[in-house]
């Protein structure tokens, strides 16, 4: 009857809490559920890798989350849709794409921080005890059956100690005594407590070191706790502002009637570095920060190094080039109406083109002229078309080679800039893969002289009545035209020459021959590439164009937007900055340009981008719209249109910066700290533990030791610190 009550009170100790409770300390305290929560977490971490996630700036609006939902359309296909609803019983924002911001991913946190939780608690009691009451007593069995033992006799001096009592027994204490102060000393010297005894004409010792160290394990738990509280408070306290500030901008960082002191944010100056390939080095920015008017922080910020101010921490995040500094002021009363920094975000990406009068050189022309129409057999290729006379244009082409080269083509078209049929060239009709043709390289001479008053390649084409010769034309005078030309007899190519446009053929040429024709003496050199119809230019190429010269200045961006609040304009302004080379553009070009585009900095002279110097001040293009056709604005000048003044005061870098005040920052970094220190502790200052057993014959030793300890060689430094001869060899301590 006692029993059962014994049992009885001892149940009632054990299920001392309700039983759904005890049920669920029990579970959260299973190795089974502790895996399963650790291999749910791994898998999460798996699929975040595999399948790409919302950007963190991005989770908290719904447009930008489908946005990126629809990007990934292309890798998943009809999977998109299925990963983004899951787990389709509520609006997943993202779904699987906005893995970590989803109600079972918090729920799987709080659940393994109880579980976190709940095991220290559990494995805290028996833990401390082991530390404050170790065990201090073992059988006499153990010393051998224990793993980790040893046994060795003691040096002479303490035998023949042993042996100098008066009667046995009390020669046996003295002789166990004497071992047990060498072996005492011998621990005591490698840093373990020492607990003491003797019984049954012996003496025991208990050998403890590192005893602490096994708390180490509650340092790493609750460096774990402290993480995911830290990750809490992050979610739920954490303020972030993420913002783009062009050179000389400032910016309230709270909403007008915050209660807080407000603070402004100025960016002084914006910079960045690239290498030669077009990779970033540095973002830099120069920033203040002042509140109610005072300066409070002022230094350079980037990347990794932010700026301090109340509890804040500025970084920059970003950094965009693309800039323009507009000023309007109004010419009545001098007054300034607009002064903005613009940051121009939409591009477009084309030839940089100058057209100029043969005749005087006067430019008539000099800008990027993006393409307007793909060319359906060329991939990532396109043309603009300009016109040069009724029904005539001269298509500026870009084409990407093979190699991922752009190319610059022209090609003189018989189609007019506004046909219907301007948009539907192909790589034929634009002579892309075609040689330019052959043409009649000649001098002309007034009678009598021996000096050319003309050396002309004379273009050719085909004629009706001629059908196997190709003929041009050289004006002498109003009245009289001199026609050239090949034909083909036999293999040859023959030169040929008339007066007059249907003349028949006078004669023929050998190259380097000379003849009069009329009042003028014609000089037959070679045959030369005729480019006036088609061709190829490389970067700084000029060709002759009937009247005018095309020089191709290289293929760049040209960055521009739409703005509604520009004094003097009919709906929004068009305002552009064409920056001639001297900021990044793109290396790879896609028809109609401007998506996806692999942009890299565009160096001068020597290729360094380091060292590129800028060959051409930047110029800002300005739309009013309606009958104001566009007007470009150097650098630093104005231009007045009607009742105002447009002012181009430069282009303008911007910086994207994030300010960010986190107040589970801390505890995320004392976390870190924890929990490296707990799994420090356990694994490189493991806990020792060894009793010894000491009679006049033989001292016994046995022990336990954490991971990665070789106890053996601890205890065979033991016995060769006492001098005993059954110490093993230094060479063998490992064995």
């Amino acid at each position: 009857m006692a029993a059962v009550q014994s049992g009885a009170r001892k149940s009632a100790n054990r299920w001392d809490m309700p039983d759904p409770i005890y049920w669920v300390w029990k579970k959260l305290t299973s190795v089974k559920v502790a895996v399963s929560l650790i291999a749910l977490v791994a898998v999460a971490a798996f699929v975040s890798v595999v399948i790409p996630q919302v950007p963190p700036q991005f989770t908290n609006s719904s447009a930008r989350i489908d946005e990126h939902v629809e990007l990934q359309r292309g890798t998943w296909g009809f999977f998109t849709d299925i990963l983004a609803d899951f787990p389709w019983f509520y609006d997943a924002q993202g779904g699987i794409f906005n893995l970590f911001n989803q109600p079972y991913w918090f729920a799987l946190v709080v659940v393994m921080a109880l579980a976190v939780t709940t095991c220290t608690i559990s494995r805290f009691p028996p833990i401390w005890r082991t530390v404050r009451r170790p065990q201090r007593r073992v059988n006499d069995a153990y010393f051998e059956r224990a793993k980790n033992r040893f046994d060795f006799t003691l040096p002479d001096a303490a035998a023949s100690g042993a042996a100098s009592g008066d009667a046995a027994a009390s020669g046996a204490a003295s002789g166990d005594a004497s071992g047990a102060d060498l072996v005492e000393r011998a621990f005591r010297r490698k840093q373990y407590s020492i607990r003491r005894e003797e019984r049954d004409g012996a003496v025991y010792l208990f050998a403890d070191r590192f005893s602490w160290a096994q708390l180490g394990t509650f340092l790493s738990h609750a460096g774990l706790v402290a993480l995911i509280l830290g990750a809490v408070m992050t979610k739920v306290s954490a303020e972030e502002f993420q913002f783009w500030l062009g050179e000389g901008e400032s910016r309230p960082l709270f909403a007008t009637g915050d209660d807080r002191a407000q603070i402004q944010v100025i960016v002084d100056d914006a910079s960045a570095r690239f290498a030669d390939d077009g990779q970033a080095l540095d973002f830099r920015s120069a920033v203040r920060v002042t509140s109610r008017g005072d300066e409070i922080a002022a230094g350079d910020v980037t990347v990794n190094g932010p700026l301090t101010f109340d509890g804040w921490r500025l970084h920059q995040a970003a950094y965009y080039e693309n800039g323009a500094a507009l000023q309007v002021r109004d010419v009545r009363d001098g007054l300034v109406v607009y002064s903005e920094t613009l940051m121009l975000e939409d591009q477009v990406f084309g030839p940089r083109v100058t057209i100029a009068s043969a005749g005087s050189g006067e430019i008539i022309s000099e800008e990027v002229v993006p393409p307007a129409f793909e060319i359906a057999d060329h991939e990532n290729s396109g043309y603009q078309l300009v016109p040069l006379a009724p029904g005539v244009s001269l298509a500026l082409i870009l084409v990407t080679s093979a190699e991922g080269e752009v190319q610059f083509h022209y090609a003189v078209v018989s189609v007019g800039a506004d046909d219907a049929e301007a948009g539907g060239l192909d790589a034929a009709a634009l002579h892309i893969d075609e040689a330019p043709p052959i043409a009649p390289l000649v001098r002309l001479y007034e009678l009598g002289s021996s000096e050319p008053f003309a050396e002309t390649l004379v273009p050719l084409t085909e004629r009706a009545d001629l059908p196997d010769a190709r003929i041009g034309a050289i004006p002498l005078d109003e009245a009289t035209t001199l026609s050239v030309g090949f034909r083909e007899r036999e293999g040859e190519r023959q030169f040929f020459y008339f007066l007059g446009g249907e003349s028949p053929i006078n004669g023929l040429l050998a190259p380097g021959e000379r003849v009069v024709v009329g009042d003028v003496e014609l000089e037959y050199l070679s045959q030369g590439i005729d480019r006036s119809q088609w061709g190829r230019l490389i970067e700084g190429e000029t060709q002759r164009i009937g009247s005018v010269n095309l020089t191709y200045q290289g293929a760049e961006s040209v960055f521009f937007r739409t703005e509604p609040r520009v004094p003097g304009a009919e709906g929004d302004a068009l305002i552009l900055v064409e920056r001639f080379g001297e900021g990044r553009t793109t290396s790879t070009f896609e028809a109609r340009g401007g998506e996806s585009v692999d942009l890299v900095y565009s160096a001068e002279q020597d290729g360094s981008a380091e060292s590129a110097e800028i060959a051409r001040a930047p110029r800002l293009g300005l739309g009013l719209g309606g009958a104001t056709p566009r007007v470009d604005i150097e650098l630093g000048e104005s231009i007045v249109i009607e009742n105002f003044e447009y002012t181009f005061l430069g282009p303008r870098e911007f910086t994207g910066l994030t300010v960010r005040k986190d107040p589970g920052a801390w505890v995320f970094w004392g976390a870190i700290v924890a929990g490296l220190s707990g799994l420090l502790i356990t694994f490189f200052v493991p806990r020792r533990r060894i009793w010894a057993k000491i009679t006049p014959e033989r001292t016994y030793l046995a022990g336990l030791a954490g991971h990665g300890v070789n106890l053996r060689r601890d205890m065979g430094h033991l016995a060769r610190a006492v001098g005993s001869p059954d110490a093993p060899p230094e060479e063998d301590e490992d064995e």
